[in-house]
């Protein structure tokens, strides 16, 4: 595959771009000649079933969230507009309309609604139509929106999305198609090859280029260790859109991602959880104006929150739960009377004063080679390829159970340090336009760090992962986010070295 090809295809994308299309130019988003910086609210739909008719409505834990606040199509779509509308007060200005979620049968792919499934080949005209109604709200507050679709891996996927693609193609509400929702959790297809990915999204290019050729088209990455199989480096897609979560990991992935994919890039997806008791709705507001402010630091050309409000849903843990802008708690009445159950956080009046930051030279972080602040092991080593140092590679570790993984990257050297608190057995390793390289090792040969025995039955915080380890005790202080004390990111106990890993270029 050829990368010359793969580099023409993210040019910028001005071209003869009819007027209000959302186009690249000189790596930022542009509308009419003027800069266009989406600030992107993340909102869920569904599908419902009402007599014949089939109509995209809010999910259904919006507002109150045991039930469908609206049992009509006139209902359901005034209340989609009063949560436009409270959006656009807030400052945002795109919306990525979620609706990727479809499953399959022996009879095809549909839509789950609370009476039945709603099968798409049987009726994608019904659908389309609902869509356009959502679209044409969000046009009608001078907004834009991103679709996110589910991936069109088969025929049948395929020619809905061609249907979709050709109905919006002359439609410049939409600034975007999302054609897949983070393929490192998502793909369906294991140990997927670099080069296979790159063939399916340069036929996802095709069709976007061939039935909507005035919309921009990506992709949503979540951590760097995507570039192991969907090198976003190597797809032919706009731009990058990056979905990043935790403290002590965004400032990293932002870092990675802005410095070694050579694309414009993103965020567009990101937040803290909060329930105003283990983290405070003040620490939330202030975690909106610190990653913008390092998004912007670092070259992002947008910003993305997840999302409209919470999901209180037992079995998803805190994180997923607590992360949207409303609580569902009292009424919020918009400005122009619009009344939504449930009360604005703090952080939801963030996001209209953001335009004001201007960008600085950006610091890398002091956790960026040992993230999680992991402090029994390290693992150093050196990535190579042709006798040179491969800067911002991956690696990647597992535990002998797989139970708990953990990242680093190569310096510009081509040195990386792994650490970790369980001792590293499997490993992954890739960066931008290379191959990827996968090996174990069981035998690596440890030594006490300060010389003395090999006592590892003391070890503590063995099986920790990210999900269990708060940011807090990292802080310098409890108003940055991303200023660490000193020294917290350098300790182990023992060490042991891989030495030289070669990679080789993808040609």
């Amino acid at each position: 595959m050829s990368l010359v090809f793969l580099l023409m295809s993210c040019s910028d994308s001005k071209k003869e771009t009819p007027q209000g299309f959302v186009y690249l130019e000189d790596g930022v988003f542009k509308v009419d000649g003027e800069t266009f910086f989406p600030m992107m609210l993340n909102y869920k739909i569904e599908m419902r079933k009402i007599g014949d008719n089939v109509i995209v409505s809010p999910a259904k834990y919006y507002e109150n969230g045991d039930i469908f606040e609206s049992n009509s199509e006139q209902e359901i779509l005034r209340q989609f507009s009063s949560h436009v509308d409270l959006m656009k007060e807030l400052g945002f200005n795109t919306i990525r309309i979620c609706m990727d979620i479809v499953l399959n049968d022996d009879n095809g792919h549909y839509y789950i609604t609370d009476n039945g499934p709603v099968y798409l080949k049987d009726n994608t005209d019904k659908i389309i139509e609902g869509i356009e109604k959502m679209v044409d709200i969000v046009s009608s507050y001078d907004m834009k929106t991103m679709l996110l679709l589910k991936p069109p891996m088969d025929e049948e996927l395929n020619d809905f999305t061609a249907e979709v693609l050709r109905h919006f193609a002359g439609n410049p509400t939409i600034f975007a198609y999302d054609f897949m929702n983070e393929p490192l959790y998502f793909d369906a297809e294991p140990q997927r090859k670099k080069e296979d990915a790159v063939a399916i999204v340069k036929k996802w290019n095709k069709m976007v280029r061939k039935y909507a050729p005035h919309h921009l088209f990506t992709i949503g990455f979540a951590e760097p260790i995507e570039v192991f199989e969907w090198d976003p480096s190597m797809l032919p897609v706009d731009f990058v859109q990056i979905h990043t979560y935790h403290p002590l990991r965004i400032p990293n992935e932002i870092w990675w991602y802005s410095h070694y994919v050579g694309k414009p890039w993103m965020i567009g997806e990101t937040s803290l959880p909060a329930d105003n008791d283990s983290i405070s709705y003040d620490s939330q507001a202030r975690f909106v104006e610190q990653v913008y402010r390092y998004t912007i630091d670092c070259g992002g050309i947008g910003f993305g929150w997840w999302e409209f409000q919470e999901y209180l849903n037992s079995d998803l843990n805190f994180e997923a739960n607590y992360t949207g802008l409303l609580n569902h708690d009292g009424v919020t009445v918009t400005k122009n009377g619009n009344e939504i159950l449930g009360t604005l956080k703090p952080a939801a009046f963030e996001f209209a004063k953001l335009h004001e930051l201007k960008p600085k030279t950006p610091v890398r972080a002091d956790n960026y080679f040992n993230m999680l602040g992991y402090e029994n092991y390290v693992i150093t080593g050196r990535i190579m390829c042709d006798k040179k140092p491969v800067d911002g590679a991956v690696i990647r570790g597992w535990n002998l159970w797989w139970g708990v993984g953990m990242n680093t990257y190569s310096d510009k050297n081509g040195r990386f340090t792994l650490y970790s608190n369980d001792k590293n057995v499997h490993f992954e390793i890739s960066a931008p336009g290379y191959n990827n390289v996968k090996f174990d090792n069981e035998r690596l040969q440890y030594s006490s760090v300060d010389g003395g025995e090999c006592d590892f039955s003391t070890l503590q915080n063995v099986d920790l992962e990210y999900h269990k380890i708060s940011y807090f005790p990292f802080l310098a202080n409890d108003t940055m986010l991303f200023e660490f004390k000193p020294g917290m990111f350098d300790k182990a106990k023992f060490k042991a070295d891989l030495g030289d890993i070669e990679l080789k270029k993808i040609r």
